[in-house]
């Protein structure tokens, strides 16, 4: 039983977090734009470290109140080249402090960021630049440098973050900001007053179903809105440390990590790289961790490898798996846990859970999960080790929250219960529809996708999914053939399929991947083509796993993925023995692949291809 004083001081901590959640609210509500609100966090935090970034091997850190000024002298930098309200500026660059000196920098001037991921190639880049009409881009490095100048898009200035990266036909982004900190803008601050809630912050270019990536508008308005949301839902307090693991290109990260603890007054550190990350976790020790589910799959897996080395372990880690469900459905009140399994509990705790959450850095209060489904055991195994995961549901066109459990009531299975300001219903054939403050306006250019988007005030997520008794959404499936890897990426598969269908000894090919590591293939070959090619009558069972056959199908699938981004290249490959009609069911009278019937006809060559 809890102590008096021990109760008291509980009671206490809850209503000074109660009282940060409300201050942190009335700054974003009262905020014009998200400059403003991080302009009014500063004003409290100021000397408070807000981000901080490894350069050669040590950590360096700003406070709230030089992060401001950088961003004020790196926007009267871009304004002496000419971005004023309305220019486009596009960032292709890993996470760095430049990035979101430069992301604010652009806002605060009525201009709008334009992300670009910095690991796509110059076609991408190439339409992203054309789209969005970006005549100033902001690069990491030589390699982000090169990609732009092998778009062939002509953009009046290059700025480099990475200066060994920089030479005489781009700027330096040191000189940027040296040369606004010079001029000292005495207008900067009024500018930024005079944004609103109504005028574009970002253009982010998200899949679409045709491959052709699409310019989704986000106003301030739209983020701030979720922010305000997420707030009300999520418990953070500006004692909390996040480590930046995601792109801030994805929209997820951004708001969730970068502009929450900035308006929010909670400290960032960026992750080195994705290599880097677990010795990240031990040197930061976050209390609160955004990321993907492949993250929770890594630290399973390396428990797991530790715990299984010998027949004693295994059935000690085989236990403690299963005492991590048990705890969870006792706390959900779904069953009751008896003083034998408490006891085994506890020391489950002593030998396997402590690992996991030192392996977190120690200090974790919870982790938020998203951009692909969480395993519901995984979330249930951690949350029995102590560390909670928050599992949303949320899209780019919706900046990006749509839904999200809460803390003190985590349903895994569920993406949770819609945020407060957020609407949402189902159609008649289940599509999740959103209405609310953080909703698009629409895409870039695309008036008849806009059209198709949206339905009586309504937008049409391409989702399907259903409520619980308890008001938590659960995605069901996908009407839109978007796939997402489980590292939270987009991949519009037909564009790909298309190509290496055009390919010589290939007739019919689907990707598949969805909430997986990484994409692969079922192949149908062109049986004749392949004979031909051989002089040799084999069957289609037999051409299926023949190693010359897979050979001449390996090469023309390197061949043609050359031409799209790495995440979309197909790993590994299964030949099918036969082909795809309308006859057999596995094509629609308009020739589209149904891809459910495929999938669970063919799931042992699924399987195969991902055991390893």
């Amino acid at each position: 039983m809890m102590s008096d004083r021990a109760g008291v001081i509980c009671l206490l901590r809850i209503e000074r977090d109660e009282n940060r959640t409300r201050e942190v609210l009335e700054r974003v509500r009262s905020a014009r734009s998200l400059p403003d609100a991080f302009g009014l966090a500063v004003l409290e935090k100021e000397d408070k470290v807000a981000l901080g970034e490894k350069v050669g091997g040590r950590w360096q850190t700003v406070s709230f109140r030089d992060l401001y000024r950088r961003i004020e002298h790196f926007a009267g930098g871009l304004a002496g080249l000419g971005v004023d309200a309305g220019s486009r500026v596009a960032l292709m660059s890993t996470n760095c402090i430049g990035w979101t000196v430069a992301d604010l920098a652009i806002m605060s001037l009525g201009a709008v960021t334009v992300p670009i991921f910095p690991t796509l190639g110059p076609k991408q880049t190439a339409h992203i630049l054309k789209d969005s009409g970006a005549e100033i881009v902001i690069v990491e490095g030589g390699e982000q440098l090169e990609s732009v100048r092998e778009s062939g898009v002509p953009v009046r200035r290059v700025i480099v973050i990475d200066e060994d990266g920089a030479n005489r036909d781009v700027l330096r982004f040191s000189e940027v900001e040296r040369e606004g900190a010079r001029k000292q803008n005495p207008g900067w601050e009024e500018n930024l007053l005079s944004l609103g809630r109504d005028d574009v912050a970002t253009l982010i270019y998200t899949s679409g179903t045709s491959g052709r990536q699409k310019g989704v508008i986000l106003t301030h308005g739209n983020i701030l809105s979720n922010l305000e949301a997420i707030i009300e839902v999520v418990p953070i307090s500006d004692d909390d440390i996040g480590l930046s693991v995601l792109p801030l290109s994805h929209v997820l990260e951004r708001t969730c990590s970068q502009f929450v603890n900035l308006v929010g007054g909670g400290t960032n550190y960026i992750a080195e790289s994705v290599d880097e990350v677990q010795q990240n976790l031990l040197e930061v020790r976050p209390t609160v961790l955004l990321v993907v589910p492949r993250l929770f799959e890594r630290v399973f897996g390396v428990i797991r490898a530790q715990g299984t080395a010998n027949p004693v372990r295994a059935r000690i880690f085989e236990g403690a798996v299963r005492l991590a469900r048990r705890k969870y459905e006792h706390d959900c009140g779904e069953s009751t846990m008896s003083l034998a399994e408490r006891a085994l509990f506890a020391i489950c705790d002593l030998l396997v859970y402590r690992k996991v959450r030192k392996g977190l850095g120690g200090r974790v209060r919870f982790c938020v999960s998203g951009g692909a489904r969480l395993e519901p055991w995984l979330g249930e195994f951690f949350y029995g080790a102590g560390v909670p995961i928050i599992e949303g549901y949320g899209l780019t066109e919706t900046s990006p929250v749509i839904s999200v459990n809460h803390p003190e009531d985590l349903r895994f299975g569920t993406v949770g219960p819609p945020l407060p300001n957020v609407e949402v219903k189902l159609s008649e054939d289940g599509e999740i529809l959103v209405r609310g403050p953080s909703v698009t306006p629409g895409y870039h250019n695309l008036p008849e996708e806009n059209e198709a988007s949206f339905e009586d005030g309504w937008f049409r997520t391409g989702d399907v999914g259903e409520f619980d008794e308890g008001g938590r959404l659960r995605i069901t499936d996908r009407s839109k053939d978007i796939m997402v890897l489980d590292t939270g990426k987009n991949v519009a598969p037909q564009p790909v399929e298309t190509a290496l269908s055009n390919t010589p000894h290939i007739e019919q090919a689907m990707l598949i991947g969805d909430g997986r590591k990484f994409v692969s293939a079922l192949i149908v070959p062109d049986f004749e083509a392949v004979r031909r090619s051989l002089q040799e009558d084999l069957s289609n069972e037999k051409m299926c796993s023949d190693r010359r056959v897979m050979e001449l199908i390996q090469s023309e699938i390197d061949e043609v993925s050359a031409d799209f981004p790495r995440h979309e290249r197909p790993k590994k490959f299964a030949l099918v023995p036969y082909e795809w009609t309308e006859e057999n069911g596995e094509m629609t009278p308009t020739l589209k692949l149904k891809r459910k019937r495929i999938l669970s006809r063919n799931e042992d060559l699924v399987r195969e291809i991902y055991a390893s």
